[in-house]
């Protein structure tokens, strides 16, 4: 018994040797969505930066100043405190309006939009961030990763 035992031991060694292993241990996972995402961000923040004076300088008025309470548009300053580059989508609850809004890792941005009622959604460092918001007056929003 004890040399049959040490013989399929012995051949379940030889075995491993033989055939050596051609999947990896390690194989990271890419995702097309993520991969799409990243590109999106990319694009999102090349046409963000076309106006970028005048949309900050926007922002700052709207922050500083008492604005008309008619007035159909807002301000948002979204800050991301994570080390992931994010999208912020709003869509329009009631509404045809939706915003992509580009915000680099430990950065944060600033953009004009209309006041209403939206959806926000996010995925911040693959964490769904998922609420819905009554914007009537400057949207200012943290967000933060593991």
């Amino acid at each position: 018994m004890r040399s049959y035992s040490l013989f399929l031991l012995l051949f379940l060694l030889v075995q491993c040797d033989v055939f050596p292993s051609t999947i990896p241990i390690y194989q990271p996972r890419t995702s097309s969505a993520s991969a799409n995402e990243s590109k999106e961000f990319d694009e999102l923040m090349e046409k963000d930066q076309i106006n970028k004076k005048k949309v900050t300088a926007e922002v700052l008025t709207y922050l500083l100043n008492d604005t008309e309470y008619d007035d159909p548009k807002t301000a948002a300053v979204i800050e991301n405190n994570s080390n992931c580059n994010i999208i912020l989508r709003l869509v329009e609850i009631q509404g045809n309006r939706i915003y992509n809004l580009p915000i680099p890792k430990n950065s944060k941005n600033q953009f004009i939009i209309y006041k209403g009622s939206y959806t926000l959604k996010s995925n911040v460092c693959d964490a769904k961030y998922y609420s819905q918001k009554l914007i009537s007056t400057p949207l200012l929003l943290k967000l933060s990763g593991n």
